[in-house]
């Protein structure tokens, strides 16, 4: 593994941590659901830089990437868990498994359009 791949999984796991923590202010200020909503679409966006841009400018995608989709996991954990505030474990357990196993369905489809095509194409969006 070379030392740009090893910066890049830093960068998504720190981009992890951050996201988590950065998705609650704005929820707090505008709504969880309105901040889940725009999180998804300006990851897709951030996943096209890290496509396209040349260089080390694909770090800073990787970073806003990271940030982007994991903003909405707390914030849907605590959604889930306003659902059913008895069942607060069973209802954030729902809410992000759900989230991680239709991932892990989809998944292996681009990972074959991938090889079919090329990486490119299947992380680009239509």
């Amino acid at each position: 593994m070379n030392s740009d791949m090893v910066f890049a999984l830093f960068l998504l796991f720190l981009g992890g941590a951050v996201g988590s923590v950065l998705g609650e202010p704005p929820a707090n200020r505008y709504d969880r659901v309105h901040v889940s909503r725009w999180s998804y679409p300006l990851s897709v966006a951030a996943v096209t830089g890290v496509i396209h841009a040349p260089g080390p400018a694909m770090f800073l995608f990787v970073a806003l990437t990271s940030v982007g989709r994991y903003v909405p996991f707390s914030l849907q954990a605590t959604l889930g868990q306003d659902h059913l505030p008895s069942r607060i474990g069973t209802a954030s357990g729902v809410a992000l498994g759900l989230t991680v196993s239709i991932g892990g369905l989809i998944g292996p489809l681009l990972g074959h359009l991938a090889d079919s095509t090329s990486l490119k194409t299947a992380r680009t969006p239509p």
